[in-house]
Parts: C-alpha cells; structure tokens; sequence
C-alpha cells in the first residue's frame, strides 16, 4: 500500500533491497491504515472523518508535488460524500487544509496559535493528533516514493505549480540539555503554561497511529542498515532545514561525540548551500548532507543524479535506501515535534 505500486516491474536487485526494509514497509502499511481506513469511527473524542482525512492528505502531496500522490489521494478523496456547505463547516475545511499546507511546505509559519485556531473550528486534541500524523506520515511517504523511484531510474514527474521550499532561518543552537514539552493539554485553559508532556504521550491521543509511528522509527535505529553517524548528518540537516530546533540541538549534539569536523558543524547552523561549496571535502559526510537537502526540499526533482556520487562512493542499494528512509522519517519527527510543543 505504502508504495502506491512503484515496486512493480523493478529489477531483482531492487526487490531484494525492498525484501531488506519489509518491517520498515510493513510499518508504513499500518500506518497508512490506521490514518485511512475503510471506515472511521467516529465519536466526542474523535471527530475527524475519512472526508477530512482525505482532505488533508491532498494538499500535502500537491506541495511535495509527487504525481503518483495526488492522483491516489485525489482518487480516494473524490467519491466522498462532502461534509454540509454551512459556514461552520467551510472554516473548518479552510482552517484545516490551510493548517495541512503549511506545516507541509513551510513548518516554522506553524505555532501554538495556529493549533488554537483549529481547536476554535471543533478540533478534539485526538484529531489535532491525527492531522499532525498525516502531514508527516504523506511527507514521509512523498520521500521515500521519490527516492526509491531515483533509485530505480525512474524519470521525475512532479506538478508544475508549487514553489521549492526554503529553509528555516538560522538561529543560535540551543544548549545540548534543551527539553521539549507539548502545547496541546493546555489548549483548553486560558493564560497557562503547558503541561509538560512527551511527544509520545501526545501522540497517544491516536493510539493506532502510535504504534505504526514507533515501529516505523525503531526499525530505522539500525546502524546495520545505516551507520549512526551518517544517519547523525541525515538528521541534523533535515532539522535544520524544517527548523525544528529540538531535533537540530539533539544530532548536534550526538554528531559532537562522533565526528571531529566541529568547522562543519558549526558552518551547518548558517546557509548549507554556502557549506556545500565552502566546505566541499571528499568526506561522504558532504554528500550526505547535499542528498539530505535536496530531498528534503524538493522531493519532486529527487532522481537518479542526486543519488550517483552516494553509488559512486560505493554505497550499496541496502545503504541508499535505508539513507532514504532517514532523511523522510526525519522530515515526519521534525513537523511533529516542532508544531505539537516548544523547546524550553
């Protein structure tokens, strides 16, 4: 399901590859499941039908501007019935597809405020929970389907339309023992500090969406697939570049304990494309971080040239994929972390 037939008509290699990360795809199989269902059930806690759903998948795909996205989403969203033309229900469509784009193309315009406007058109903190999973699971999903289709040769075909995402602006690194605590307990009190909270016990408002989330990222905390310190550089620049400062803070300070190249560390806070020319090295550490910013930024331009000096480095199917598989993943946790709480 997760790959929306791409897998079809590969080379053997290639299936051999997929066979490798099967527990990685089988997670991305549930989650796409538990996140669109057949059917959902619907109730006080959980207002958010298949029909919104749906509706804020779209225009997530529509950004990354992978075709194979849109149509799917588009086919499975257009014999929904249409929730009621009142006006309630447009400002809430509006307030969440707009809320969709935006963490999709650029996180940093979301804030607390902007959770504060979905819960004022009828967002439960479950459905909160489950549109943040959505945004980050199709991201994901938009990723690992470009860069598995440059692996593969495929030629790109993205929809014309859609700017290429910027990055964050820099900011000074937050100190390495920086926490993270969530914003939606207190949505509903007035004038009060949040309750502290883990980014798990947030996501647990959707328990079936948790479960797929961490199997997802537990199979990828593998340094058999992927070495730590390349998955370290994979991470660091996909948060620096969806200005998620948390998770900018933490693989620094990880990346502090397994490289010695601090020059480039410290040069990754400011303009990376200034850092791929400045600091060009032979180090595979440069080719990682100028992969990681391509798709990153535009999924839809990812082919097979972005990932040619990884091949010519000798880096084998096995390790480009699960390099793939880093970069979107780290994209999902980025958007959750940074639009479901603040760094104190």
């Amino acid at each position: 399901i997760f790959l929306l037939g791409l897998a079809n008509d590969i080379p053997l290699a290639l299936t051999h590859t997929l066979q490798h990360y099967s527990a990685i795809l089988s997670a991305s199989d549930a989650m796409y499941l538990a996140l669109f269902p057949a059917v959902v059930a619907l109730n006080h806690e959980n207002t958010f039908s298949l029909y919104d759903r749906l509706s804020s998948a779209l225009p997530v795909a529509q950004v990354t501007g992978i075709q194979r996205l849109c149509s799917h989403y588009a086919a499975r969203l257009t014999p929904l019935s249409s929730p009621d033309a009142s006006r309630e229900s447009n400002m809430r469509l509006t307030q969440i597809t707009q809320f969709a784009r935006q963490l999709a193309s650029q996180p940093t315009l979301i804030d607390r405020y902007a959770l504060q406007q979905l819960a004022e058109v009828g967002l439960t903190d479950a459905d909160i929970i489950v549109l943040s999973q959505i945004i980050g699971f199709v991201g994901f999903q938009a990723r690992v389907v470009a860069g598995f289709s440059a692996q593969a040769g495929y030629p790109t075909v993205m929809l014309p339309g859609f700017p290429r995402m910027e990055d964050a602006p820099s900011a000074p690194l937050l100190d390495s023992e920086a926490q993270w605590q969530g914003w939606l307990p207190s949505l509903t009190q007035n004038d009060s500090v949040a309750t502290e909270v883990t980014l798990n016990e947030l996501l647990s408002h959707h328990q079936e969406s948790l479960r797929a989330y961490s199997a997802v990222t537990a199979q990828l905390d593998n340094p058999e697939r992927v070495p730590a310190d390349w998955q370290e550089w994979v991470s660091l620049v996909s948060a620096r570049i969806n200005g998620s400062r948390y998770c900018q803070a933490h693989h620094q300070h990880n990346l502090q304990q397994l490289t010695e190249d601090s020059a480039l560390l410290a040069a990754l806070q400011t303009v990376i494309d200034q850092v791929l020319v400045v600091y060009f090295t032979e180090q595979i550490s440069h080719q990682l971080i100028a992969v990681t910013a391509e798709l990153t930024r535009a999924p839809e331009r990812f082919s097979h040239q972005h990932i040619s000096p990884l091949r010519a480095m000798g880096l084998s199917d096995k390790q480009l994929l699960g390099i793939i598989f880093s970069a979107a993943s780290a994209g999902w946790t980025n958007r959750l972390r940074h639009t479901l709480g603040q760094t104190v």
